[in-house]
């Protein structure tokens, strides 16, 4: 790890010129301070030079290694009045990058700045909230399809604000994260699920999302063992969901916590893949048993070649990796046909069921396979 961000270090240095001042902030983050009068288009056309020149392979011990760089940029006076203003900016238009475009450059704008102030509402607001009360979770049930039986439930987050009222967990989420309040939401979101779980026969599975927060340090990865320790719940029916970009921030560490949680018997998931920038030798060294397909895939894959092409790609290569496969975001009879055709058996998405609440899960649970519809 250590040797790999000084490959990288030297990497951009080299890339520097006498205006571009390259700094380590921490972590897998670096900062350039850029001087001169310079266009947006100038600014992006170089973002997306280092961008290119990061994703070039690095040789570490004769092995090459494959990374991903997302770039941020703001500028000064157009858009930040000071030096706190413009790495504020920065660093938003760099966490919007990773979220919606990873690999990419992006520039803070106006409507950034929109947002961002509509973000400080929603910030407050979930400073200020109770979590044991005003969060908690429905669950989405993942459907093997050829026998349209229910394997698992994956558990999603909820906010009813009292000062906002509902809030959409893609809004209320990418805050949590950014301020670092996504593990103080871990802890109540999954004793909850893992409660609620308790209810339903031991053939079907729990699925729960997991951030790169709440991998990033031993404190956090302890934390989350023991509320499933405590909750009775047998961890062999537990999928811990991993996203592909929480991977990447960093291997090792994630490495090292999916370790623990497979000791316990946890199934480990690796969320949306292919929308991130892993390569196979990076999949292999991580001990994972599923891969889940991301929506964007799917969509129209029974009339594109291009996403047909795409989606068998992946169901072949976890297949070759003995991994099951679970297709996400199902909305359409066409999708399913075409999908069941490339061998998915498992799919989960709206064209069987939205997200229901737990007493809701139970009726389903009752309902003949066949009969099963919510929504």
């Amino acid at each position: 790890g250590d040797r790999l961000l000084m490959l990288v270090a030297e990497r951009l240095t080299t890339a520097a010129s006498d205006t571009v001042h390259v700094s380590r902030l921490g972590g897998d983050e670096f900062a350039l301070v850029i001087k001169g009068d310079i266009s947006n288009e100038a600014l992006l056309m170089f973002g997306k030079h280092l961008c290119t020149l990061m994703h070039e392979s690095f040789e570490l011990s004769e092995i090459p290694i494959q990374i991903g760089a997302t770039l941020g940029f703001a500028t000064f006076p157009a858009t930040a009045d000071n030096a706190a203003q413009l790495y504020e900016y920065a660093d938003y238009a760099l966490y919007q990058g990773k979220n919606h475009n990873p690999g990419s450059t992006c520039l803070f704008s106006a409507s950034h700045r929109e947002q961002l102030n509509t973000d400080g509402v929603t910030e407050q607001a979930l400073r200020r909230a109770n979590l044991e009360t005003e969060f908690h979770v429905l669950f989405q049930p993942i459907i093997e399809s050829c026998t349209r039986e229910t394997v698992a439930f994956e558990a999603l987050a909820r906010w009813n604000s009292p000062e906002l009222g509902a809030v959409s967990p893609a809004h209320f989420i990418p805050i949590a994260e950014r301020i670092g309040m996504i593990n103080e939401l871990t802890a109540p979101l999954l004793t909850q699920a893992l409660q609620r779980a308790l209810s339903w026969p031991s053939p079907i599975r729990l699925s729960f999302n997991l951030s790169a927060h709440d991998c990033a340090t031993w404190e956090s990865v302890k934390r989350i063992v023991e509320i499933i320790e405590n909750s009775g719940f047998d961890a062999s029916r537990l999928d811990l969901e991993i996203t592909e970009t929480a991977v990447m921030q960093d291997i090792g560490q994630v490495q090292q916590a999916i370790a623990q949680f497979r000791q316990l018997g946890c199934g480990i998931s690796l969320d949306d893949f292919g929308t991130g920038y892993s390569s196979l030798s990076q999949l292999h060294a991580l001990a994972l048993t599923k891969l889940k397909i991301a929506r964007s895939f799917v969509t129209g894959v029974h009339d594109n070649p291009t996403s047909y092409k795409i989606v068998k790609s992946l169901v072949a290569l976890s297949l070759d990796m003995s991994l099951d496969c679970v297709i996400e975001g199902v909305e359409t009879q066409d999708e399913l046909n075409m999908l069941t055709s490339l061998g998915c058996t498992m799919v989960q998405g709206n064209f069987y069921s939205p997200p229901i609440t737990f007493d809701e899960t139970l009726v389903w649970i009752e309902t003949p396979d066949d009969e099963c519809t919510f929504g």
